[in-house]
Parts: C-alpha cells; structure tokens; sequence
C-alpha cells in the first residue's frame, strides 16, 4: 500500500477511498430501492439493546434502528466514516462512530445485545477473527444479526466466482465471492445459526446466493 514517503502513490489511494465511497453509496441506493431496503428492514428491526454494527459503511442500516437502545457503528475506511457521520443526526436512536475494525474492536467483553453484519464478512481480512470479535463482545446470549453473500453451492457458478475474485476483490474494495460466514460463525462458537435465503432485487448473479440469517453467542 503506498505510503507518505510515496506521495503520488498516497494521493492516488486517497482519491480511490473516496471514489469508491461515493461509488457505494449509489450502489446502495439503487438496491435499496430494487429491495435490499426491505432486507435491511427485517434485519436491523430485530436488533435490540445495545447494538454494534461493524463495517457500517455510509450508514444504510441508520434508519431502521428503531428498536434498539443505542448503536455504536465500527467502520474503518475514512471516506465511508465522513458520510457515516453526515447521516448520524437523522437517525432515530442514540448513535456514535466508534473507533476499530471488525477484527479488533474497542470495546469489553459481553457489551453489547446485538451485533449487526451488513454484507461486510466478504470483505473484512480476516473472517474468522471477525466472527471471534462478535462474539466476544456479545454478551452470553446476544445475538448475532448478518447478511451476507455467500459461495454458490452450484459447482459450475462457484468456479466462476473463483475465476472472477481476483479482479472482483480489486474493483469492490476487496470483497471476495466464495466467502463462507457460517462456517466462520461455527467455529467462533456460536450456536443456534438459522439462516434463509433472501432476494435483494438487482443484484449481479455472481454475488448470489445471499442469505439472512442469526445466531447466538
């Protein structure tokens, strides 16, 4: 990754955060609207108490934590956390940015009620040490909320996606394709793992299936 003593390599990364982010948040929009909004909707209207969302992006989830108590967002790319903060003030319950990514978070063991994952297990760097993070900071049985794209069980459109990840992860800030969030949940500990899947309207065959799903720390 360039560095300060690469200034045009830095500058150029910069711009690419920023882009990108800009970028995300048309994204979703237009699958707000084509029916992730709806997605969104079942899932942060479970999410009660306490809650933690890490990867919270631009902050598509804000506006359906009506249920919860007070929202803490971990998010760690610093274009996404601008607009983040921007939207803070319309959302309809107590919420701060706090520092972190979701591999390390700042907060003590058995914090939170809920834990939210918003399509961010197929981009974190390490997906196990992410699931350990959530469950660490859960409390004994808190609840894990995700909804994640996953690796198709179809042999034929997996090895696509396989083909496709290298140059998929550069262009979409490093999401990977033939992610497997459950497994990660299981061998955190977690139990109680329900998942369903889920159609977010338009969306590219190569990030189906998603599924939606909970469990319990």
């Amino acid at each position: 990754m360039p560095g300060r003593n690469d200034p045009w390599g830095y500058v150029m990364a910069e711009r690419g955060h920023w882009i990108f982010a800009a970028f995300y948040r048309r994204i979703c929009d237009v699958s707000d609207r084509a029916g992730f909004g709806k997605v969104r909707a079942r899932l942060i209207g479970d999410a009660t108490g306490d809650v933690l969302e890490i990867g919270a992006g631009v902050g598509g989830n804000l506006p359906y934590y009506a249920n919860a108590d007070h929202v803490c967002l971990v998010e760690p790319d610093p274009a996404m956390r601008k607009t983040l903060a921007a939207r803070l003030g319309r959302s309809p319950v107590a919420a701060e940015i706090g520092t972190g990514t979701a591999e390390e978070t700042p907060y003590p063991d058995g914090r939170f009620d809920t834990v939210v994952s918003s399509l961010v297990l197929c981009t974190v760097d390490d997906i196990d040490r992410s699931a350990a993070e959530a469950r660490r900071v859960l409390k004994p049985g808190g609840t894990f909320l995700f909804v994640e794209h996953v690796g198709s069980p179809d042999p034929k459109a997996r090895r696509r996606q396989e083909r496709v990840e290298p140059v998929w992860r550069r262009l979409f800030g490093g999401c990977r394709l033939t992610r497997d969030p459950v497994a990660a949940l299981e061998k955190a500990g977690f139990t109680e793992i329900r998942t369903e899947t889920v159609d977010l309207g338009r969306q590219p065959g190569l990030t189906k299936p998603v599924i939606l799903g909970s469990a319990r720390a």
